[in-house]
């Protein structure tokens, strides 16, 4: 009798309680970038962290978090993700998907159609810059065990974007008949 006593005091306490409330966000997937710095998401530049339209400038997506943005929320806000990543710890693989987003961005015309050759541009510099200055980057396949190098997918991305690649990078053939991007 005791221990009902005591158990229906501590339902009692438990039950009692105020609904949560819940906060919805923006919804991401129909966002548009604006430019308000050519740098935003290309190394060195943290500008982005200014960025009156960055959902992230707060927080920084964590490592799932950036991968379920990249492939669900359109390439404006994983850009955000991408670039706000970066600009807190620089690294070869964030570079990279800052300019996959931004090739995105561009090509879906996701930004005000003035702003358009900017983005096409900033792409082509966060490219050039997983070359100059994350010459070990690489990602992983869909199991996340299998890396691959990003410097010849970023050289190949400047070319088939009408850009020019810069600091003395060229594209030769291997021995297995693929290309690969190599500073001689």
């Amino acid at each position: 009798m005791r221990t009902c006593l005591v158990l229906l005091a501590v339902l009692g306490t438990f039950g009692c309680y105020d609904r949560a409330s819940y906060v919805y966000g923006e919804p991401l997937e129909d966002l548009t970038l604006e430019v308000h710095d050519p740098t935003m998401g290309v190394y060195p530049s943290t500008v982005i962290l200014d960025d009156p339209n960055n959902p992230f400038a707060d927080s920084t997506p964590g490592t799932e978090t950036k991968w379920v943005l990249q492939a669900n929320a359109g390439p404006v806000a994983a850009f955000y993700s991408w670039a706000t990543v970066l600009a807190r710890g620089p690294y070869g693989e964030a570079q990279y998907y800052v300019g996959l987003n931004l090739l995105g961005v561009y090509q879906n015309g996701l930004a005000r159609q003035e702003d358009l050759p900017v983005v096409r541009d900033m792409a082509i510099r966060s490219y050039q810059s997983v070359l100059d200055n994350f010459p070990d980057a690489v990602t992983y396949d869909s199991t996340g065990t299998i890396p691959y190098e990003l410097l010849t997918p970023s050289y190949k991305a400047i070319v088939e974007m009408g850009g020019t690649v810069t600091g003395g990078w060229v594209l030769v053939r291997t021995s297995s008949g693929g290309e690969r991007a190599v500073r001689p």
